[in-house]
Protein backbone atom coordinates (compact mmCIF):
# COMPACT_ATOMS: atom_id res chain seq x y z
CA UNK A 1 0.00 0.00 0.00
CA UNK A 2 1.63 3.23 -1.16
CA UNK A 3 0.74 6.44 0.69
CA UNK A 4 1.49 9.76 -0.95
CA UNK A 5 3.02 12.61 1.04
CA UNK A 6 0.38 15.05 -0.27
CA UNK A 7 -2.46 12.80 0.89
CA UNK A 8 -1.05 12.45 4.40
CA UNK A 9 -0.21 16.17 4.61
CA UNK A 10 -3.76 17.09 3.58
CA UNK A 11 -5.15 14.66 6.13
CA UNK A 12 -2.95 16.10 8.87
CA UNK A 13 -4.18 19.61 8.18
CA UNK A 14 -7.79 18.44 7.98
CA UNK A 15 -7.55 16.49 11.20
CA UNK A 16 -6.14 19.50 13.04
CA UNK A 17 -9.42 21.28 12.39
CA UNK A 18 -11.50 18.21 13.17
CA UNK A 19 -9.74 17.66 16.48
CA UNK A 20 -10.65 21.06 17.81
CA UNK A 21 -7.64 23.25 17.24
CA UNK A 22 -10.01 26.07 16.30
CA UNK A 23 -9.85 28.06 19.49
CA UNK A 24 -11.96 30.93 20.80
CA UNK A 25 -9.11 33.33 20.09
CA UNK A 26 -9.09 32.27 16.46
CA UNK A 27 -12.86 32.10 16.07
CA UNK A 28 -13.01 35.73 14.99
CA UNK A 29 -10.34 35.03 12.38
CA UNK A 30 -12.34 32.06 11.09
CA UNK A 31 -15.50 34.19 10.92
CA UNK A 32 -13.65 36.88 8.95
CA UNK A 33 -12.19 34.30 6.59
CA UNK A 34 -15.55 32.67 5.92
CA UNK A 35 -17.37 35.98 5.43
CA UNK A 36 -14.70 37.08 2.95
CA UNK A 37 -15.13 33.90 0.89
CA UNK A 38 -16.49 34.37 -2.60
CA UNK A 39 -19.88 32.81 -3.36
CA UNK A 40 -19.62 29.59 -5.35
CA UNK A 41 -21.26 29.23 -8.76
CA UNK A 42 -24.00 26.65 -9.03
CA UNK A 43 -22.93 23.24 -10.33
CA UNK A 44 -23.53 22.56 -14.02
CA UNK A 45 -26.48 20.22 -14.57
CA UNK A 46 -26.31 17.45 -17.18
CA UNK A 47 -28.92 16.63 -19.77
CA UNK A 48 -28.63 13.01 -18.65
CA UNK A 49 -29.11 12.72 -14.87
CA UNK A 50 -26.09 11.44 -12.99
CA UNK A 51 -23.41 12.21 -15.58
CA UNK A 52 -21.89 15.68 -15.93
CA UNK A 53 -23.94 17.09 -13.06
CA UNK A 54 -22.45 14.56 -10.66
CA UNK A 55 -18.95 15.34 -11.92
CA UNK A 56 -19.49 19.09 -11.60
CA UNK A 57 -20.76 18.56 -8.07
CA UNK A 58 -17.64 16.59 -7.19
CA UNK A 59 -15.38 19.27 -8.68
CA UNK A 60 -17.25 21.97 -6.73
CA UNK A 61 -16.91 19.99 -3.51
CA UNK A 62 -13.19 19.37 -4.18
CA UNK A 63 -12.51 23.07 -4.72
CA UNK A 64 -14.47 23.91 -1.55
CA UNK A 65 -12.33 21.42 0.39
CA UNK A 66 -9.15 23.06 -0.93
CA UNK A 67 -10.43 26.51 0.06
CA UNK A 68 -11.37 25.29 3.52
CA UNK A 69 -8.03 23.51 3.90
CA UNK A 70 -6.12 26.72 3.14
CA UNK A 71 -8.21 28.66 5.68
CA UNK A 72 -7.67 25.97 8.30
CA UNK A 73 -3.94 26.03 7.66
CA UNK A 74 -3.95 29.78 8.28
CA UNK A 75 -5.96 29.40 11.49
CA UNK A 76 -3.71 26.60 12.75
CA UNK A 77 -0.59 28.62 11.97
CA UNK A 78 -1.98 31.59 13.88
CA UNK A 79 -2.96 29.39 16.84
CA UNK A 80 0.53 27.89 16.98
CA UNK A 81 2.17 31.29 16.75
CA UNK A 82 0.06 32.46 19.69
CA UNK A 83 1.15 29.35 21.62
CA UNK A 84 -2.41 28.11 21.95
CA UNK A 85 -3.50 24.51 22.21
CA UNK A 86 -0.09 23.02 21.51
CA UNK A 87 -1.10 19.62 22.85
CA UNK A 88 -4.20 19.61 20.62
CA UNK A 89 -1.99 20.30 17.64
CA UNK A 90 0.34 17.40 18.46
CA UNK A 91 -2.62 15.03 18.97
CA UNK A 92 -4.14 16.17 15.69
CA UNK A 93 -0.96 15.43 13.79
CA UNK A 94 -0.98 11.94 15.29
CA UNK A 95 -4.67 11.24 14.59
CA UNK A 96 -4.48 12.59 11.05
CA UNK A 97 -1.49 10.44 10.17
CA UNK A 98 -3.07 7.35 11.76
CA UNK A 99 -6.41 7.62 9.98
CA UNK A 100 -4.95 8.70 6.65
CA UNK A 101 -2.63 5.70 6.66
CA UNK A 102 -5.70 3.46 6.83
CA UNK A 103 -5.40 2.73 10.57
CA UNK A 104 -2.92 0.07 9.57
CA UNK A 105 0.40 1.63 10.59
CA UNK A 106 1.93 2.90 13.81
CA UNK A 107 2.41 6.65 14.16
CA UNK A 108 4.90 8.68 16.20
CA UNK A 109 4.90 12.47 16.56
CA UNK A 110 7.85 13.85 18.53
CA UNK A 111 9.16 17.31 19.29
CA UNK A 112 12.44 17.19 17.40
CA UNK A 113 14.14 19.15 20.21
CA UNK A 114 13.55 16.15 22.50
CA UNK A 115 16.37 13.68 22.50
CA UNK A 116 15.16 10.36 21.17
CA UNK A 117 16.33 7.08 19.73
CA UNK A 118 14.36 5.41 16.97
CA UNK A 119 14.81 1.96 15.45
CA UNK A 120 11.79 1.79 13.14
CA UNK A 121 11.00 -0.65 10.33
CA UNK A 122 8.86 -0.16 7.24
CA UNK A 123 8.71 3.66 7.33
CA UNK A 124 6.08 4.87 4.85
CA UNK A 125 6.11 8.56 5.83
CA UNK A 126 8.65 10.73 7.65
CA UNK A 127 8.39 14.52 7.67
CA UNK A 128 9.12 17.52 9.86
CA UNK A 129 6.47 20.13 10.62
CA UNK A 130 7.81 23.51 11.76
CA UNK A 131 6.13 26.07 13.97
CA UNK A 132 6.93 28.59 16.68
CA UNK A 133 7.41 25.74 19.15
CA UNK A 134 10.06 24.13 17.00
CA UNK A 135 10.00 21.14 14.70
CA UNK A 136 7.85 18.08 15.14
CA UNK A 137 8.68 14.88 13.36
CA UNK A 138 5.77 12.79 12.08
CA UNK A 139 6.62 9.16 11.31
CA UNK A 140 4.28 6.46 9.94
CA UNK A 141 5.81 2.97 10.10
CA UNK A 142 5.22 -0.76 10.53
CA UNK A 143 7.15 -1.71 13.68
CA UNK A 144 10.16 -0.92 15.85
CA UNK A 145 11.35 0.62 19.08
CA UNK A 146 11.29 4.27 20.12
CA UNK A 147 12.77 5.91 23.21
CA UNK A 148 11.98 9.49 24.21
CA UNK A 149 14.93 10.85 26.22
CA UNK A 150 13.29 14.25 26.75
CA UNK A 151 10.14 15.59 28.35
CA UNK A 152 6.94 13.65 27.86
CA UNK A 153 3.40 14.90 27.74
CA UNK A 154 1.12 15.74 24.84
CA UNK A 155 3.04 18.93 24.02
CA UNK A 156 6.16 16.93 23.16
CA UNK A 157 5.03 13.60 21.80
CA UNK A 158 2.07 11.48 20.79
CA UNK A 159 1.85 7.99 19.32
CA UNK A 160 -0.76 5.52 18.23
CA UNK A 161 -0.83 1.96 17.00
CA UNK A 162 0.05 -1.43 18.41
CA UNK A 163 2.57 -1.08 21.21
CA UNK A 164 3.80 -1.81 24.70
CA UNK A 165 5.08 1.14 26.69
CA UNK A 166 7.40 1.42 29.66
CA UNK A 167 7.92 5.10 30.52
CA UNK A 168 9.72 6.74 27.61
CA UNK A 169 10.34 3.43 25.83
CA UNK A 170 7.75 2.16 23.32
CA UNK A 171 7.90 -1.17 21.46
CA UNK A 172 5.66 -1.09 18.36
CA UNK A 173 4.31 -4.22 16.65
CA UNK A 174 2.91 -4.62 13.13
CA UNK A 175 -0.86 -4.49 12.87
CA UNK A 176 -1.03 -7.50 10.58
Amino acid sequence: MHISRKRIALALVSSVAAAGVLLPATASYAAEASSAAKPRPAAVQAAVPGEAGALAGKVDVASAVLDITQKIMNIVTEAIERKQNRSGYVKSLMEGAFYESGQRYNVMVINDANGHTAHLNGIVYDAKVSGIHGKYRVIVFESGQFTNHGDGGWINWAFRGWFDRDGGYVNFRRSW
